[in-house]
């Protein structure tokens, strides 16, 4: 899995009524926590939202390296965007 550093983007799982229909948004990070027994890491990111109110502060978030991985997380969770190709 990549390693998390402040600025990077990645992928946090979000309510689609919050973001415009979407349950995905970009978020940047802003803190990187410890790494957990699984690989994972936890991590702050500010998300931007496509909706009125643009960003929301997450904290604590699982990062993982896959979008599967992060939407079997029982909780906040954040994933790598896939590579362009």
């Amino acid at each position: 899995m990549q390693t998390p550093s402040l600025g990077r983007v990645v992928l946090v799982l979000v309510a689609p009524v919050t973001n415009g229909g979407s349950d995905t948004a970009p978020a940047t990070v802003v803190r990187v926590g410890p790494e957990h027994a699984d690989g994972s890491r936890t991590v702050n990111v500010k998300a931007d939202l496509d909706a009125a109110t643009t960003a929301k502060w997450m904290t604590s978030v699982r990062l993982h390296a896959d979008e599967e991985a992060a939407r079997a997380h029982d909780g906040a969770a954040a994933f790598w965007p896939p590579r362009a190709r």
